[in-house]
């Protein structure tokens, strides 16, 4: 017997349909998983409910304690991680009402598209063909910044709902440098990078598949990107500030540490 639908549907609710665990909005790809298992005499009650996103469920069954890599969720910590969670859930009414969070949260986001404006990395990345063309590695400049913004504790958003989308945003970028980092390789002109042409004609499978990865992450970041735009815009009614050429050729050309 798994949880009755009064129970799925409390434990959704209390979540805001987000993942308790790593915050993402996941609509309808959400699993409500038992914090104690059926296995162990786990109940089918709220209080043994917590409301996880595919990857994060994911975590939770493929952990083999056998041949253990990483540290496996205690039950403990998911309880904490799901209580924490829907404090958080239960103080958001939708749209933002209160107005220190509103301010807090106008601060963020205009920091955050101060880092990562809509056009340097983001335009260059929407519109960019990674099919055997070499690009300059300065222009994803704005996405490392972004990455090394968001280890400051600071620079994330009260409102969950922003939060999530910004934590999305943060993993999509995350998985585009890794891409970058492993499957593209210098050019003879300095500062330049590419899917090796060669790969083509020696290894088709291979560059088909770096280049379509690449693509749909580049898509997956811009995506996220404007959804947090107009998501903030409606719900914090503030617009992003424009920066100047010169400051966005200043940022441009700066190297990652």
């Amino acid at each position: 017997m798994s949880f009755s639908p009064k129970v799925k549907e409390d434990a959704l609710v209390a979540s805001g349909r987000h993942c308790c665990i790593c915050h993402r909005f996941c609509g309808i790809k959400i699993e409500v998983h038992h914090i104690r298992p059926k296995s162990k005499k786990g109940l089918n009650t709220l209080s043994n409910a917590i409301a996880l996103c595919f990857d994060c469920h994911a975590d939770m069954v493929s952990y083999d304690k056998d041949h253990p890599k990483g540290t496996k969720y205690t039950e403990a910590e998911l309880k904490r991680h799901r209580d924490n969670w829907h404090v958080r859930i239960k103080g958001d009414t939708g749209l933002a009402t209160r107005q220190e969070i509103v301010e807090t949260d106008k601060q963020v986001y205009l920091q955050l598209t101060k880092v990562l404006p809509w056009k340097g990395s983001i335009s260059f990345i929407r519109e960019n063909n990674f099919a055997g063309h070499s690009f300059e590695l300065k222009r994803l400049n704005r996405l490392h910044e972004f990455y090394w913004q968001c280890e400051n504790a600071a620079f994330e958003f009260v409102e969950p709902v922003l939060e999530g989308l910004r934590l999305d945003l943060l993993k999509h970028i995350i998985a585009f440098q890794r891409t970058i980092g492993f499957e593209t390789f210098p050019t003879h002109t300095p500062g330049f990078s590419s899917v090796p042409q060669e790969w083509e004609l020696e290894q088709p499978e291979r560059f088909r598949k770096v280049v379509k990865k690449l693509h749909t992450e580049a898509d997956q970041i811009c995506k996220t990107y404007d959804n947090l735009v107009r998501t903030a815009t409606r719900k914090l009614g503030v617009l992003p500030i424009e920066e100047t050429e010169k400051e966005e050729e200043q940022i441009s050309s700066s190297k990652p540490d």
